[in-house]
Formats: C-alpha cells, sequence, structure tokens
C-alpha cells in the first residue's frame, strides 16, 4: 500500500493525442540485482539498514520512515538506480478516521509506525530522523527538527495502543500533548493544562506554588 502522499511514479494522462504520442515512447525493462546492501553514501552521509530517515515530501514538509532494504534497479541499457525501501510513520497531519478530542491529545512532533512499505528513491533522502519514546523527548530542553517521538503505531485506521490507553495527565484525564503549556501541582504532582485550569502563561510564571482544583478540593 503506497503512502498516501508521496509518489514516484509518473503517470501519463491516457485520452486525446496524449493517447497517440504513447505508441512512440520506448518500453523500458527494469530488473533488480539480487544483492541487498547493509549502508548507502548519500551526501556524504552514510546511513544504514534499521535507522529512521526523514523524507522529502509535498509543500515542505517532510515525512518519516524506516530503512528496511538498500537494492539496485538496473533498465536494459544496463544503467544502475540505487532504491531504497522504506516503512513509512504517519506524522499527526496523515493521520485519518481519528476523533477530534484524541487528535488535540496529539502532538506535531509524534509519529506513528504503519505497515505500509514502498520503494523510493535515493535522492529523497533529506536526513536521519530521531525518535524516541515520549518519556525520552519529554526530558530533551531543545529540539532539532529532526527529533520525532512515538508512543502507538497506526494500522488499519487504528491506533495501537488505543488513546485511552496512553498516560494521562490534568484535571482532564487527557493524554499528555507536550504542544500544549502547562502548569505542575505541588500536591499530587502531576502535570496540567493551563487551559483546564483556567491560567494564563503569564499568570502561571507569576506563581511560586501551585495546588490544581483537584487537590483544593
Amino acid at each position: 500500500m503506497q503512502h498516501p502522499k508521496f509518489t514516484q511514479e509518473k503517470r501519463f494522462q491516457i485520452s486525446g493525442e496524449d493517447f497517440i504520442k504513447l505508441e512512440q515512447v520506448k518500453v523500458r525493462l527494469f530488473y533488480y540485482s539480487r544483492t541487498n546492501y547493509q549502508k548507502l553514501k548519500y551526501e556524504d552521509q552514510i546511513y544504514h539498514v534499521g535507522q529512521n530517515l526523514c523524507i522529502k515530501g509535498d509543500n515542505r514538509s517532510e515525512y518519516v520512515a524506516k530503512l528496511i532494504k538498500i537494492v539496485k534497479l538496473y533498465d536494459d541499457e544496463d544503467n544502475c538506480i540505487p532504491l531504497i525501501k522504506v516503512q513509512w510513520f504517519y506524522r499527526k497531519n496523515e493521520l485519518y478516521g481519528i476523533p477530534k478530542e484524541q487528535m488535540d491529545c496529539i502532538s506535531e512532533n509524534e509519529v506513528f509506525k504503519t505497515n505500509e512499505f514502498d520503494y523510493i528513491e535515493v535522492e529523497s533522502i533529506v536526513g536521519l530522523a530521531i525518535i524516541l519514546s515520549y518519556e525520552e523527548y519529554d526530558q530533551i530542553e531543545e529540539l532539532n527538527d529532526n527529533v520525532y517521538f512515538t508512543r502507538a503505531s497506526f494500522i488499519d485506521r487504528k491506533l495501537y495502543p488505543s488513546v485511552e490507553q496512553w498516560k494521562q495527565v490534568c484535571i482532564c484525564h487527557k493524554p499528555a500533548n507536550p504542544d500544549l503549556k502547562y502548569i505542575f501541582c505541588d500536591v499530587c504532582q502531576k502535570w496540567c493544562h493551563l487551559k483546564c485550569v483556567g491560567l494564563t502563561q503569564d499568570q502561571a510564571d507569576k506563581l511560586n506554588k501551585y495546588v490544581c482544583p483537584d487537590c483544593k478540593n
């Protein structure tokens, strides 16, 4: 199954004059080398099978994928085309069929492993991607653009484990989203969304100690 927003295919429109022109196109035959490679060098960077990659996407966005296999493709004139097989990770804007209230719990830097694979050109590689657990990601103070985290897979339009099984925070009892603003309760030792407890960032910054509504009651 092909990634919904990425394709290396160059399609012809078969209608009218375009159909006539197709008859003049030389058919190129391709075959794979039987050799699988464990690493490749592209633009002075060495990539290994098993590493995670940032992949060129549409509208300056980047996709995330795991490098599964490196192969060579040859045409009938013996020209070599290196290809990589990747397993896609979906980002938030690629998910579908997820209720809005659950989407609100998902970060822009969160990725979800899928069961979707493709062969793509080596030139699609932007660089390495770093995928952490949520706990690891939450400890980083300064994040680079290639750093992501994961806490679920996306298989057959469903999240595994489901959002309901993710670790919950705040008085709203929803999973943490690191894109949102929080304040720490000094009594129950839990993080609360500023929005849920009715505070602005300026108000929260002026507090030396905070007690959430649940602990006050």
